[in-house]
């Protein structure tokens, strides 16, 4: 170093000046990390719904006296499994396909049990990225057979 240059304080500048820009990749990649888990979770819960309905229909038939809606056991299972947060019953579509892949009622020859959840609305947890950056909403789809 030349004779009456010091480094006094040099550090604290560069922190002062980097320390935003670490933040604000650290705050990114949180908030990157929570979308990601809350999508792997509705899909998880909505993949959960479509085996539950499923199998109550293999459990029971619809004249026994126990017997339960599959829709409506499925929309159970997908709230059940959401354990982030809360699904209103009008945020799960459920329908019932049959070979033709039309949609027919639960009193029908059922194929498939389709369970959908669109357009939940996704909170940021941290909030630094910008608009566009993350969609505001997700879903997720689940498609399962009656053996």
């Amino acid at each position: 170093m030349p004779p009456g240059r010091k480094n006094d304080g040099s550090t604290a500048v560069e922190f002062a000046i980097l320390l935003p820009v670490w933040l604000m990749i650290f705050f990114a990649f949180l908030d990157y990390g929570w979308y990601l888990t809350n999508i792997f979770v509705l899909d998880h819960a909505v993949t959960a719904g479509a085996r539950a309905g499923v199998k109550v229909k293999y459990w029971l038939e619809p004249d026994d006296d126990a017997y339960k809606d599959p829709g409506e056991i499925a929309k159970q299972m997908v709230r059940r499994s959401f354990w982030l947060g809360s699904i209103q019953d009008n945020d799960i579509e459920v329908k019932y396909i049959n070979q033709d892949n039309e949609e027919v009622d639960e009193t029908g020859e059922l194929f498939y049990l389709e369970v959908r959840v669109q357009k939940l609305a996704y909170s940021f947890l941290a909030g630094y990225l910008p608009e566009g950056m993350i969609p505001e909403t997700i879903g997720a789809v689940a498609l399962a057979a009656f053996p």
